[in-house]
This record gives C-alpha cells, structure tokens and sequence, in this order.
C-alpha cells in the first residue's frame, strides 16, 4: 500500500481550498491604520463585486497547525493583475492586526473567497452608510459600483476623530459625519440622530461594524418607518466573538 506523508496531504488540500498570494506593499495611513496590497497569479480572473470579502488565514501555514481566518472587504480587486487592496484597521492584540501590523512587501499569504458580503453594486441611491474604523474599506469600495459614492452619507463611529478623518481623506471621503466613541455609548444618541436625519432624504440603507451598534440603529430606522427590504445589516465584529464577516 503507497502512503501519503502528512505533508504533501496537507499541502494538497491547502492548495485545493485557499489561494496563494503574498504582499506586494504595506503603507502605513496612521497610527492605526494600514493599506496592505496583495497579489498573485491565483487572484487573476477571479470574479468580484464591490463589498465582496476575502478571507485571510492569519495563523497558520499548513491544515495539521491551528488556523485562524479573518474576514476583510477589499476597497479595490483588480482581476487583470491579480491584486486586491485591504485597509486594515490595527487594533488590540488579535491576530488579524497582528499579522496586518507585520506584514511587508514578500510576505507569503493565503486567502479564500472573495466571497458575497455587502451588496453594495445594487445598494438603492440616495444612501446612508453606517460603520465604523473596520467599514472604511467597504465605504470606499462604493467607488468602484456604478453608482459610485456620490449620492451617499457616510456615519462613522470611531476612537479617533482626527485620525480617521485624515485616512477618509487619503480616498476623497471628505464630507462623513464621524462620532467620538465613549466608554458608556451615549455617542451613540448623536450616532442614530445623524443617521435617521440622513435616512429621511435617502430611502436606504447599509449598517456594517460593530453588531451591537447596528441593532441599535436598526430598530431606530424601523421605528422611524424604514421598511426591512431596504437596509442591509451586517456585523462585521462583536465584543469577545469571532467568526463574523470581519471588514
């Protein structure tokens, strides 16, 4: 009987259920943010819509270790060269900023999807976005629908107003309404009040980030007459858990 060692079993089915890519570029846009370019010929041709996900394994090279998988939406996929674009949000000790704050130009990677996540090409204009610091690649990502992002509010809970206006500015977001986070989430009554304000003249809806906050905000437009169909709802993070769409 021919036997398979361990590790051509296990690098056969890496292959077969995640595609190989490394760093081409990580730029550093402020103390917590980084924009991480990633590239390889598996990516080429590969079908994406803006608000699609891609699933990194941060922890982990081979099936027989521990893996952890992170879950990100690309701002920018370009299929002809086989590169999507990541804006990481560097935060606390897990491993996805971990490996985000150490990645460099050659560092190998794997990734699965891109995978449907926010269906942002056939999001209704006039908009109102809702997110927070992990939402800013998907609220840039709008740009590349055919609606664009010019006919869209943008809402953001963040830690730091100063920093996160300066990275919305890097990518033309100029004019978003960002509310100062506090420990016992008062923020959020001026969080809810900018966003039915902006609902009011728009009709629709996209609520990303953290899932406590989009509960919020959801039962608040509901309230306010907002029909289900026309807000999309989803979770990118949650306080202690894992397995969430990421961002």
């Amino acid at each position: 009987m021919i036997s398979t060692s361990p590790g051509r079993l296990t690098s056969l089915l890496l292959d077969l259920s995640t595609r190989e890519a490394e760093v081409s570029r990580a730029d550093d846009l402020g103390p917590r943010f980084r924009l991480v370019s990633i590239a390889g010929d598996s990516l080429k041709g590969v079908a994406w819509s803006p608000g699609d996900m891609v699933q990194v394994v941060v922890v982990g090279a081979a099936l027989l270790g521990p893996w952890e998988v992170r879950s990100y939406t690309p701002l920018a996929f370009d299929p002809a060269t086989g590169t999507a674009e990541v804006l990481w949000y560097v935060h606390g000790g897990g491993p996805g900023s971990g490996w985000a704050a150490s990645a460099t130009a050659g560092t190998p990677c794997r990734l699965v999807g891109p995978r449907r996540a926010v269906p942002l090409r056939t999001s209704r204009r006039p908009l109102v976005f809702f997110g927070d610091e992990t939402s800013f690649g998907t609220a840039v990502a709008l740009r590349a629908t055919p609606s664009g992002d010019g006919d869209v509010r943008f809402v953001f809970e963040v830690d730091s107003v100063e920093e996160s206006r300066a990275v919305l500015a890097r990518f033309g977001l100029t004019d978003a309404a960002l509310v100062a986070r506090d420990a016992g989430d008062s923020h959020l009554d001026e969080v809810e009040h900018e966003v039915l304000t902006a609902y009011r003249s728009a009709g629709a809806g996209v609520l990303t980030g953290k899932a406590s906050s989009i509960q919020r905000l959801y039962r608040a437009l509901r309230a306010a007459g907002a029909r289900g169909r026309d807000i999309t709802n989803v979770p990118y993070w949650a306080p202690g858990k894992k397995g969430l769409k990421g961002h």
